[in-house]
């Protein structure tokens, strides 16, 4: 409990509040639109003010990916500039030292920034293409929810002076100019009608707290798996304690105290020991998560939220865990009824007929799991119910035949004395270890399910991965006007040997090719769709193939002769039927720059066109036709090459460091240089609690079993020495039974988290991938701490008197 609270404590501190969250993005205005050409949102801010008089709009200008020149290479940041002065801007950045800026020319940047690159108010930081006319820094400031990140703030204006700046060659750069709305709930009703007339979005402080996770609006959900893991040990406890205090049962009951009033003693125990334990844990993890919230931020690099008590959500966590520890222990304080309480206490304890008539019936439970998961597979929900009760039915009927693998194990231990003493007692009374081995594989289980589910998914993201790229490619763009040439030949120094490198191509049109600014940012020719629907306006481009080696790079594979032909005869190659009608395709090609407001193409249909074989939905995001240099020309296009893309063999190390050196001294920036690292899969910070949870089930289950095994078994061991056994022989049969625990519930753990990581995935049709690594590293874990506990739980000084205390 004291982990659970800990845990949900600390996940409300980190998790921002709905305020926190809108304040990061709007400061304190009430909406915000982003558009991609200044000259549109201009218009839109003149028409708000004139249909909602009194509101406030304020232009804020932005880009992500903005490039700045640090000494010897090119550091991306995130750029804003806009009016700081104004009290919309309030809260989205904190000041630190200096002011903010207000004239063009001054920057101010994060701290973050500045303590990277040794930089200090005073000190110029330019554009990376406007280094003749460095900005001078005027403050340091730090965003609330991003401490660490590296922001570079401008007076308002500066984004769209640049180009006026200095006499270094200017690269446009794609950015955001936005719109901060701030006015009462009529203004910005007419704002969001007129902003909708345009087909746009207005992003507003409702619409950020909606966007927040279940688990970050209720954060007390998280004491949820905090309450089963304290059911299952609870059960494990008290049903040690039990055994524990059977003789003293016995010698109540040999006095005359009804069974029924020992049963209502130990029940009535064990709920007062939940009544303390469990208000007593959520009280210590929450004072722990409060002291914790100072030091969080150096952690999460963002301020905490608002504190929350989850006095709620605590008070029901608390009656829930009292409520689950007195069930443990109502089903762990029963007797069997036949026995009266002398001869429980004198019996030696054998599976009941209760356990082997439990086997067929769930083995059947498990067989109409898995006829219910086949006949409902198209269903992924209840098949995926049903397989996971089909594997939990199967793990408890192996469960039941635990006490059958103790006596085999005993059967085999000859070996060594301390190694059959262990063993046999184990299969003389088989309930202390089964109990623990139960408990102990349930946890695991957890364990090996939580990593199943997080290396399959993230398995199945590369495996149905679509991207502009394939997997592990660097494609290095020409955005910037770097020659091809010596860009190939700086990529070739980055990776091995041999490594096929080749370049982007497409065709163009001359005379655009001549207007713009880089011959890598003139519109291509497309193809238009021919299919029809919902697509009927849409084009995709055609890229220029003229060799094997660039066609494997651009689709994965090698070409067939049939498509080798079609090229080779100067034919367009199409790779999506919707492109083609019959044998010819159309062609469109544009008549104006992408920074026109008014775009426009020319129509052309071009006959003799061949549908490819099948390509992946990668090749397809890139180009939906190819065409060879020669047959583009006699089209009337000229071809550009616009990147260079290499294709290693897998990943490299250090590529970035190596990239940036490489690719600096040719003009060719990281913010443009793409890595097909494959999809980002972070998993939800929930998923990391419950793996926490379950190893912190794994060590407490461990301890208090072993501890108990140890205890129960001093008898024992006080006979054995008192016939000559040594002590180390005696720790010996210790260390061996736990071991023995330990093993049997990695293995049975492990075997049945695989299982319900199966029966999660096959429904939704993902393969298995378990990460033995992690796997292996938590089952050798198990069995080292089964040993470790066994050492330290072993008698080290043992009387002749049973009676005596153990020092």
């Amino acid at each position: 409990m004291l982990l659970a609270t800990l845990a949900a404590g600390l996940f409300a501190a980190a998790a921002p509040s709905a305020e926190q969250r809108a304040t990061s993005t709007l400061g304190r205005a009430d909406g915000f639109i982003t558009l991609s050409d200044p000259a549109v949102t201009a218009k839109l801010a003149e028409e708000l003010v004139r249909r909602a008089p009194g509101i406030t709009v304020l232009a804020i200008d932005d880009n992500s990916e903005f490039p700045v020149w640090a000494k010897d290479r090119t550091v991306p940041v995130r750029y804003v500039d806009t009016d700081w002065s104004s009290p919309l801007m309030r809260g989205r950045y904190r000041l630190l030292e200096g002011r903010f800026p207000s004239e063009l020319g001054e920057i101010a940047v994060s701290r973050a920034l500045a303590d990277a690159l040794g930089l200090r108010p005073g000190d110029g930081l330019p554009y990376r293409w406007k280094r003749d006319a460095p900005a001078r820094i005027v403050g340091l400031i730090e965003s609330p929810q991003a401490h660490a990140a590296y922001d570079y703030l401008a007076a308002p204006g500066q984004l769209r002076a640049w180009p006026k700046t200095g006499s270094d060659t200017t690269n446009t750069l794609p950015a955001s100019y936005g719109l901060l709305l701030s006015g009462d709930a009529a203004q910005m009703d007419t704002a969001q009608n007129v902003i909708s007339e345009r087909g746009l979005h207005l992003e507003t402080r409702s619409n950020i707290a909606a966007s927040r996770t279940m688990i970050e609006r209720e954060p007390a959900l998280l004491l949820a798996p905090g309450i089963v893991v304290l059911g299952v040990i609870a059960a494990g406890a008290f049903a040690l304690r039990m055994r524990r205090t059977r003789a003293e049962f016995a010698i109540l009951a040999s006095i005359g105290v009804p069974d029924r009033d020992l049963r209502y003693a130990a029940v009535s125990g064990a709920v007062s020991a939940s009544v303390i334990a469990v208000p007593a844990g959520w009280l210590a993890g929450s004072l722990l998560a409060l002291a914790a919230r100072p030091v969080l931020p150096r952690f999460t690099d963002k301020d905490t939220a608002p504190y929350d008590p989850l006095l709620i959500g605590g008070l029901l966590t608390v009656l829930l865990s009292v409520a689950v520890a007195a069930l443990a222990a109502v089903l762990t304080s029963r007797h069997p009824a036949e026995l009266p309480a002398r001869e429980r206490a004198r019996t030696t304890p054998r599976d009941s007929k209760r356990a082997r008539l439990w086997s067929p019936v769930l083995y059947g439970l498990a067989a109409l799991g898995i006829a219910i998961a086949v006949v409902f597979q198209n269903d992924e929900t209840i098949s995926a119910a049903a397989a996971v009760t089909a594997i939990v039915s199967l793990a408890a009927a192996a469960l039941t035949r635990i006490g059958d693998v103790l006596r085999g194990l005993a059967r085999l231990a000859d070996r060594t004395l301390s190694a059959r003493i262990a063993l046999r007692a184990f299969a003389r009374d088989p309930r202390r270890p089964v109990s623990a081995i139960v408990i102990g594989s349930v946890a695991l289980a957890l364990i090996v399910g939580i990593l199943g589910t997080l290396s399959s998914v993230t398995a199945q993201g590369r495996a149905t991965y679509v991207g502009s790229r394939h997997l592990d490619q660097v494609e290095a763009l020409l955005f910037s006007g770097s020659d091809p040439g010596r860009v190939e030949q700086a990529l070739a120094t980055v990776f091995p040997e041999g490594t096929p490198i080749i370049r982007g191509t497409y065709p163009v049109d001359e005379k655009l090719l001549k207007a713009s600014a880089t011959p890598a940012l003139t519109p291509p020719w497309s193809v238009a769709w021919q299919a029809g629907g919902e697509f009927a306006n849409r084009t995709q481009t055609i890229e220029v193939v003229d060799d094997e080696e660039t066609f494997k790079a651009l689709t994965g594979r090698t070409w067939s002769p049939r498509e080798r032909k079609a090229l080779e005869d100067d034919r367009i190659l199409v790779l999506a039927p919707e492109y083609l009608k019959g044998d010819r395709v159309t062609l469109s090609m544009p008549t104006s720059l992408p920074t026109s407001p008014d775009q426009s193409d020319t129509r052309r249909d071009v006959g003799g066109a061949v549908l490819s074989d099948p390509v992946d939905a990668t090749t397809l995001t890139r180009a939906s036709a190819y065409i060879t240099t020669e047959a583009a020309r006699a089209l009337g296009a000229t071809t550009v090459d616009y990147s260079v893309i290499a294709s290693p063999a897998g990943p490299v190390p250090d590529l970035e460091e190596r990239l940036v050196k490489a690719l600096e001294p040719v003009d060719v920036l990281m913010s443009d240089v793409r890595i097909e690292t494959g999809p980002e899969l972070t998993p939800p910070s929930l998923w990391y609690l419950l793996l926490g949870l379950a190893l912190a089930a794994v060590v407490t289950v461990l301890g208090i079993t072993i501890t108990s095994s140890a205890t129960e078994l001093r008898p024992d061991l006080v006979r054995l020495h008192r016939i000559g056994l040594s002590p180390g022989t005696l720790r010996r049969i210790v260390v061996w039974q736990s071991v023995t625990i330990a093993a049997l519930a990695a293995l049975l753990g492990t075997a049945a988290g695989w299982g319900l990581t199966a029966a999660r995935n096959w429904p939704g049709d993902i393969p298995v991938v378990m990460d033995w690594t992690a796997v292996s590293a938590v089952t050798a874990l198990t069995i080292i701490l089964g040993a470790v506990y066994g050492a330290l739980a072993a008698p080290r000084r043992l009387g002749n008197n049973l009676n005596r205390t153990e020092a």
